[in-house]
């Protein structure tokens, strides 16, 4: 027998729960539907073999408004540290450090420029080029970005406005492939322009700060929204797969899962990834463009050492096949004799076919190179994690093919990290979607 209600929401990731709970606050009986065992979409952590373990570490920022305003209704906001100071550390080869300190006293976004002033390792020259980019950023303050930007890579754009490649492998490369999960030769410029806009020219320097969670990922708002909706009336279900969207009458008007179930609903929200959601039996009206759409991948790896070998809470690691280090001591306030790291690879197309054996001793040899301490220490206990279809690879010309969240056809609304947001495909462009469609009902 079907069961009814007001709204079914597809994934139980950010997205998914961010619309649910949204819904929920407004009255609404939702039903949230996940195909894995466990909530969390592509953003979740889970314990294992005494290590806590992110399937991906996840860097927040200030400006991620509407994801604060989703843990904020959840009760767990508390649970994400907002740090005062905007300071980036970098590491290289040898050992040699730079750092990225932007100024407290001053507003947005000159702190940004004085921090990237202070850099040690580009030249006076190299940065009189941070003009042109000032002046093209500011260009693009608000509304879409360009075609002929959209159309460029990172790259293409970045050269083309005179930022020298040394500048732009010490400071934009890691920029770029930390927020979206590309290599700078392959992502387009639109999402890294979207996301350094809302960063430095909104929401003054609260926007640029970063932020994160003192917790794992799931404990950060999985089984909190969960509660949120359920105390509402509403329901979530794992291990439910859909399959299928029931269309009548030119209306979608429920969905069926690979067990043949069938839940009726006055809307669809589908939160599945454009790779997932175009596997299921879709009416011809949703067909389109957004299909071709492809997901880049995550590495990364979980290291308990018997001795701690940094300070820092995160490095960014230049000129190594390793992206990220992060001092999970530090960020979890873990009480241990040692020190948990947690480093990241983006845009890992070539290191997902890895082994495991072999992404760590990446990681070791990286770690090694670049934090001298590292050598000495012991590695007591490890996981690798391996995220093929992480996020939206965002390749020139793909903006336009992002449905917008909320659009579709009678009965079904897109959303999710990958729709056509204004942002790069983040947890904040997720929570974006999830209260967007929300707000439709």
């Amino acid at each position: 027998m079907a069961s009814r209600h007001d709204a079914i929401v597809l994934g139980g990731g950010f997205a998914g729960l961010s619309a649910a709970v949204a819904l929920a606050e407004k009255g609404a009986k939702v039903l949230v539907l996940d195909k894995k065992p466990h909530l969390g979409g592509r953003a979740y952590s889970f314990s294992e073999g005494g290590l806590d373990v992110d399937n991906g570490q996840h860097l927040f920022m200030g400006c991620y408004l509407a994801t604060r305003r989703f843990l904020e209704t959840i009760g767990t906001e508390n649970r994400l540290d907002v740090y005062e100071d905007v300071v980036v550390d970098y590491a290289e080869p040898g050992g040699r450090r730079d750092r990225l300190s932007c100024p407290s006293w001053l507003p947005a976004p000159l702190h940004l420029a004085a921090g990237l002033l202070g850099l040690k390792g580009v030249s006076l020259g190299e940065k009189t080029a941070l003009l042109a980019f000032d002046r093209s950023l500011k260009s693009m303050k608000s509304g879409p970005v360009p075609d002929a930007v959209e159309k460029l890579t990172v790259r293409q754009w970045l050269t083309g406005l005179g930022i020298s490649r040394n500048f732009q492998t010490r400071f934009f490369d890691p920029a770029a492939i930390g927020i979206l999960n590309d290599a700078p030769e392959i992502a387009s410029a639109a999402g890294f322009v979207q996301a350094l806009r809302t960063m430095f020219f909104s929401g003054g320097k609260e926007a640029s700060r970063f932020a994160l969670a003192k917790t794992g990922l799931s404990e950060l708002y999985t089984d909190a929204a969960r509660d949120y909706v359920e105390k509402r009336g509403g329901k979530v279900i794992s291990n439910a797969k859909a399959a299928a969207l029931i269309e009548e009458g030119g209306r979608v008007v429920g969905i069926k899962t690979d067990m043949d179930s069938r839940f009726d609903a006055g809307a669809v929200i589908s939160t599945l990834p454009a790779w997932d959601l175009k596997k299921l039996a879709l009416p011809a009206a949703l067909r389109g463009p957004w299909e071709t759409l492809k997901p880049a991948p995550i590495v990364g790896a979980t290291l308990k050492l018997d001795k701690a070998v940094m300070s820092e809470r995160f490095l960014g690691m230049l000129n190594t096949e390793t992206h990220w280090v992060f001092n999970k001591s530090m960020i979890h306030g873990l009480k241990e004799s040692g020190q948990t790291l947690a480093v990241v690879i983006s845009g890992a197309h070539k290191q997902i076919g890895y082994s495991p054996e072999k992404i760590l001793d990446a990681a070791k040899r990286d770690l090694s190179s670049c934090i001298p301490e590292f050598a000495s220490a012991t590695v007591l206990a490890s996981k690798v994690v391996k995220e093929p279809f992480a996020t939206l690879s965002p390749v020139p010309g793909d903006e336009a093919k992002r449905p917008e969240p909320g659009t579709g056809m009678p009965g079904f609304m897109f959303a999710g990290d990958w729709t056509r947001t204004g942002f790069p495909a983040t947890i904040e462009s997720a929570c974006v979607s999830g209260q967007a469609v929300a707000v439709r009902l």
